[in-house]
């Protein structure tokens, strides 16, 4: 069964590293285009504050924003990270001014809803809802005429999505208070259910640790969304893969490690797996139902012994091979060097 299930996570694997091939949502329809796109055009230098999560925080997407912008409109667009690992709506309240309200900005961002719906914080929809308003309305207290753009980010399975059981109301207050205040919404929502539901072991090899996308995944799903709402996309000037940010694996690899050694060893990594799979077997069998997996398609293919349940083992397939390509030189552990190339 292990050499089986090596192969096709391995050949799911290959094709998620491949250049970026998958755009998922890569129309041929033009966006109208943002209001600081529309500014860039006229020659006005913006300032973009992007405000969340850790989703932002540690999104390769911002980065790759950033860099399309430099290339299309040189010196002329600054985009500033605001964002927080581990933040919600309490703490963009709290930290409203100093993330975002100094920089003076043109368009803010905004996206806290997946850490709003985590069930043991207690945060209500409409707490939360109150809590954006609240955003909203300081931020044009400051500047009326700034623009306000909100998002709903991707689809967490297992552990992060059991431990938001209403997270889809919080997306739909976000994707209501758009629509009730005419902003753009961005909802990246669609495109990750879509990835999820045909191609689930490409989507873990985007989203390791099953919540956070990393680069690859924000270069094949997040940004050519982003950029085609904007307005921004198709752009031939504009190539975001010329980006190498990786904050997400930079994070991931560093909460791995067990000592103080800067590498991070192929048991650390192994090992991170394993504690991911404890987390998400809720109640301690030894298995993943599909209401602690919470994505039948990826149960469906890992499950090997048609047993409608997720082994250890069958768990550890989908992560098989992430190692080995990025250890270049073999040695049982990833450098800093090495880590760079994720």
């Amino acid at each position: 069964m292990r050499t089986l299930n090596l192969s096709i996570a391995l050949g799911s694997l290959a094709l998620a590293l491949a250049p970026c091939e998958l755009r998922a949502d890569h129309h041929a329809d033009h966006k109208a285009k943002a209001q600081f796109v529309q500014h860039l055009d006229a020659g006005k230098k913006q300032t973009i504050v992007t405000f969340g999560t850790s989703l932002t925080a540690v999104g390769a997407w911002v980065d790759q924003f950033a860099t399309v912008l430099e290339q299309t409109y040189p010196g002329q667009a600054k985009v500033i990270n605001g964002a927080q690992g581990g933040a919600n709506s309490d703490w963009g309240v709290k930290s409203l001014d100093q993330k975002v309200l100094q920089h003076k900005p043109d368009t803010v961002l905004i996206e806290f809803a997946v850490n709003d719906a985590v069930a043991k914080r207690k945060t209500s929809v409409e707490h939360a809802r109150n809590n954006l308003e609240q955003l909203i309305e300081r931020i044009l207290k400051s500047n009326p005429d700034t623009e306000i753009i909100l998002q709903v980010m991707n689809v967490p399975i297992s552990h992060t999505r059991t431990g938001r059981p209403n997270l889809e109301a919080y997306n739909q207050m976000y994707r209501d208070i758009a629509e009730e205040r005419g902003y753009q919404l961005i909802d990246h929502w669609p495109n990750w259910q879509k990835l999820l539901d045909e191609d689930p072991l490409r989507f873990v090899a985007y989203n390791p640790d099953t919540i956070h996308p990393v680069r690859i995944g924000a270069l094949n799903v997040i940004t050519p969304h982003l950029l085609r709402e904007l307005g921004l996309h198709p752009l031939p000037q504009g190539n975001p893969e010329k980006s190498t940010a990786t904050p997400c694996w930079d994070y991931l690899l560093h909460i791995m490690r067990t000592d103080k050694n800067p590498a991070t060893s192929r048991k650390d990594f192994d090992g991170y797996w394993e504690k991911l799979f404890t987390m998400a077997d809720l109640d301690q069998n030894g298995s993943l139902s599909p209401e602690e997996m919470l994505a039948d398609a990826l149960l469906k293919t890992l499950d090997k012994d048609q047993s409608n349940s997720i082994e250890l083992e069958e768990w550890l397939a989908a992560y098989d091979g992430m190692f080995d390509k990025f250890d270049r030189d073999q040695d049982g552990s990833l450098s800093p060097s090495e880590k760079r190339s994720w």
